[in-house]
């Protein structure tokens, strides 16, 4: 095959193919894992009608809206989707190639209703393998959930990129949720909720997993 001369560092020279093919390879993926439920169980008028009774809640990252105890696994009116979430969670341990003799095991669930105006604020989930949220009610406007680059040292002198950047190389990702989608995602990528801009609430549920034997 022919070649030509190409510039290097230091102003000096060597020859290279014209044409070569070079393959990309992705390695250490962040897996997010997505599925649309069948069934909601009225959950939005569980979680208000627990809102009423108890309105200050546990906030955590949440700004100007409610956050629920962290308990409700072990409410009657909540032990359907709770086995729903773990019936997928283990379908995520199986892609993950966990060991047979491990299993997912519930240790968080609870509800958000962020009003108009609300947000969360960038964290993680400690002590957890896997995350996710249920998103029950999402109007138009009301918040993307944003994950964040695990890997801080990409943004270190990177250049400007296009404005078709691929998902794979972006130091951010919004995720468009739809109403009855699942998602889970590594308790250690962190996260964000945008600002609720329309009239109406967003209401989700969201859980931590660790395995267990």
């Amino acid at each position: 095959p022919s070649s030509h001369n190409c510039k290097f560092y230091g102003g000096n020279k060597r020859p290279t193919l014209e044409r070569i093919k070079m393959k990309l390879q992705g390695i250490f993926i962040t897996p997010i894992f997505t599925m649309q439920v069948k069934e909601d169980y009225n959950l939005v008028e569980k979680l208000y009608d627990l809102k009423k009774r108890d309105s200050v809640g546990d906030p955590k990252s949440n700004v100007k809206g409610w956050h629920s105890k962290d308990d409700l696994f072990a409410h009657e009116g909540f032990k359907e989707i709770t086995q729903d979430i773990m019936f997928h969670s283990q379908e995520c341990f199986n892609a993950l190639n966990v060991q047979k003799k491990y299993t997912p095991e519930m240790v968080g669930l609870w509800g958000i209703i962020n009003p108009p105006g609300a947000r969360n604020l960038i964290h993680t989930h400690p002590l957890s393998y896997l995350s996710g949220v249920l998103y029950l009610k999402v109007p138009e406007n009301s918040g993307n959930i944003v994950f964040i680059n695990p890997i801080r040292q990409a943004e270190v002198f990177d250049p400007p990129k296009s404005s078709d950047l691929a998902v794979h190389f972006a130091h951010s990702v919004q995720w468009h949720a739809k109403e009855k989608e699942l998602i889970f995602f590594p308790s250690w990528l962190q996260h964000e909720v945008q600002e609720n801009n329309s009239n109406e609430d967003r209401v989700i549920m969201s859980f931590n997993l660790r395995w267990s034997i």
